[in-house]
């Protein structure tokens, strides 16, 4: 089984979590994957932290252990039916949210997030939570 980690879980991560050392190492990490969204996220944080130099370099290696999900065709095409299918019910979620939930369904990945409420009004979507 495959794994894409939401921002949440990787900024819980950076921040030694045991929860999340310990579930990675069990899944091992050649399954475990983080997409372009949490990747610019991460980066978006560093940049505008008090330690710059320091959280881009934990960005840097927590990203070059991970596999990386680049956005493709399949996943936008996800994003616009999954954004649309959300609206017609009267749910709105971020964009990003979005994506990452698409990055996840286009690969048949589980995500692993500390927000699985928002994430499960996501049909067809598997979500775990490894804070927990």
């Amino acid at each position: 089984m495959s794994y894409l980690i939401d921002t949440d879980i990787s900024i819980y991560w950076l921040k030694g979590n045991e929860n999340i050392e310990q579930k990675a190492l069990a899944v091992r990490l050649d399954n475990i994957y983080i997409s372009f969204i949490t990747l610019s996220e991460l980066y978006y944080g560093a940049y505008k932290s008090q330690r710059i130099k320091g959280n881009l370099i934990a960005v840097k290696a927590l990203w070059n252990k991970l596999g990386f999900i680049e956005s493709n065709e399949d996943i936008c095409e996800t994003f616009g039916k999954l954004k649309a299918d959300l609206e017609k019910k009267g749910n709105v979620i971020n964009d990003a949210d979005m994506f990452i939930a698409s990055c996840a369904l286009v690969n048949g990945f589980t995500l692993v997030t500390n927000n699985e409420k928002h994430f499960k009004r996501m049909k067809g979507l598997k979500v775990e939570n490894w804070i927990k």
